[in-house]
């Protein structure tokens, strides 16, 4: 393609994508706003106007500038993306035996190889014996009249957009763990009627436990339920539990906006307007991560990143990991903006800026300053078109290396997001081979950046609103940091669970103060030490 062509076709999926026609020619996609996700729709649609890209492509050159040239280079080179193992076919044959294939049950549609993500979180439920480890749930408050009928409708129109609604695991009834995709399946709908605000509360509380106490059948569709607490007058409490193993939070987020959106349709008397999911994502997931999984390159890239001393003392995890509490530090609404002019400043991600923050902060309250390793959660949903629309487990948690955690907040931004360049190869290969191979945990703490922006098309619905957000989820770690922003029901800030006998909560208080100065230090200057964030 002509680079002129090349550079304003680019230029157009940046801004439309970020949403921003400020971007130039040399801005960083990353520090103008672009994140995982954002990026798999750039590379798709790049793609599939006739520049072929890779996440890894977008990592290495950041700019439509740096793009342009690398698309240059690489038809010049006369490279193929095929033959170099660029690109991959999205069919789904090939990975089911035959034998499987022919021995699955009546009503099954179809069946994929369990992912080595799902099976390590159900391995680790069944180890723990928690019915509540990985069992998440989202609870809002919905202005509009509830109608039974129509609202089953948009479930069950729901489950039929998504087919991970439908589906269940068999892990050892073939030849490899299967997760198999129902055709018939009933929405798992339960719904109350109440007259009081009190009642509606003390409904949605008991089937909140009862659900975090029951454990999920893995071998009986579908592995998520739906409750309805309805009234007073035209509103009603909605609460949705679901496995981890079937879906991740943008997945989760995803249904929650999807299942709204079909309601407030059937309630107007309108199309919904959803674009249909691709079909082909959870099986080129299955076949990128099997690639991951065979890779010894990227066993030893692991390795190296986390074997280190651990920051915990190790001796005291007697038991699984009970990460029951939480602590909630909500940050001042322009924090966040002026983070992210700083990262720009940096060109790096604010993502980066904030992992940076949390290592500093992490490295002092153990009493480090060299050698930090933190869990990084990633995405590794596969590079087509529409892959943001598809519900499934995609995130991976990686440990990443802070080789030392003195210098200016661009330095240690700088250093993590060249770090986290150099594992994207990687980012596939699962924790729990991770694990394996280093013999023990990787990692004690582990960060996450939320910005689940899909929440955003709640606001266009026309005969709906949601508020009163709350959820519930545990993870297997013994101290989870999440950076988030703007999330429903909280806002900006960040969002602490942990093991009170693993991580003290004097130690939590620490961390939480701590991230919050550093945060306040490099959101006023980013080129001042992390070592000694100013007070100012």
């Amino acid at each position: 393609m002509d680079p002129e062509l090349a550079t304003s076709a680019l230029l157009a999926i940046f801004r439309e994508e970020i949403g921003s026609e400020q971007i130039q020619p040399d801005d960083d996609f990353y520090a103008v706003g672009g994140d995982s996700l954002t990026a798999v729709r750039v590379v798709a649609r790049a793609t599939t106007q006739g520049m072929p890209l890779r996440l890894i492509d977008l990592l290495m050159n950041p700019s439509v500038e740096e793009l342009v040239e690398h698309v240059r280079s690489a038809a010049t080179d006369g490279r193929d993306p095929e033959e170099t193992g660029e690109a991959g076919a999205h069919a789904e044959g090939g990975l089911v035996d035959p034998e499987d294939q022919a021995a699955m049950p009546a009503g099954v549609l179809a069946a994929l190889p369990a992912s080595a993500l799902q099976t390590g979180l159900i391995f680790q439920c069944e180890m723990a014996e928690d019915p509540g480890l990985y069992h998440d749930l989202i609870g809002l408050r919905v202005a509009a009249p509830y109608d039974e009928g129509l609202f089953r409708s948009a479930l069950q129109e729901l489950m039929e957009r998504h087919p991970a609604l439908r589906s269940s695991f068999d892990l050892g009834g073939y030849s490899e763990s299967m997760q198999l995709f129902w055709g018939d399946v009933v929405e798992p709908l339960e719904t109350e009627r109440v007259d009081t605000v009190a009642a509606a509360d003390a409904a949605v509380s008991a089937w909140r436990d009862k659900q975090l106490s029951t454990a999920l059948d893995w071998e009986h569709p579908p592995l998520f339920r739906c409750h309805v607490a309805a009234g007073p007058g035209d509103t009603f409490r909605l609460t949705v539990a679901i496995h981890h193993a079937i879906m991740d939070g943008w997945s989760f987020a995803t249904v929650l906006v999807d299942l709204l959106t079909l309601y407030d349709a059937l309630l107007t008397g309108t199309g919904h307007g959803l674009p249909e999911p691709p079909a082909a994502a959870a099986a080129e997931f299955v076949r990128l991560e099997r690639a991951a999984v065979d890779s010894s390159e990227a066993a030893a890239f692991w390795r190296a990143q986390c074997d280190v001393p651990p920051l915990l003392d190790r001796e005291r995890y007697g038991r699984p990991v009970d990460a029951s509490r939480r602590r909630a530090a909500v940050l001042p609404p322009g924090l966040f903006a002026e983070l992210r002019s700083r990262a720009a400043e940096a060109r790096v991600p604010l993502k980066s800026l904030l992992l940076a923050v949390h290592c500093w902060a992490l490295g002092q309250m153990g009493g480090r300053t060299t050698d930090v390793v933190t869990g990084v959660v990633v995405n590794g949903r596969p590079e087509i078109p529409d892959a943001d629309r598809v519900v499934g487990l995609f995130l991976n948690t990686v440990p990443l290396r802070l080789p030392s955690a003195s210098g200016t907040w661009a330095v240690l931004a700088r250093t993590l997001w060249e770090a986290e360049s150099a594992a994207a190869p990687h980012h596939r290969h699962p924790l729990a081979l991770i694990e394996e191979n280093l013999g023990r945990r990787s990692f004690d703490a582990a960060f996450n950046f939320t910005n689940f922006h899909v929440y955003r098309r709640l606001s266009a619905l026309g005969a709906l609103s949601a508020d009163g957000w709350w959820d519930r989820d545990k993870a297997s770690h013994p101290l989870s940091c999440d950076f988030t922003l703007d999330y429903p029901g909280f806002g900006s800030g960040l969002l602490i669970s942990f093991d009170p006998d693993l991580v003290t909560q004097e130690q939590v208080e620490a961390y939480v103060a701590l991230a919050v100065k550093g945060l306040h230090a490099a959101a006023r200057d980013v080129h001042t030490a992390g070592s000694e964030p100013s007070d100012g």
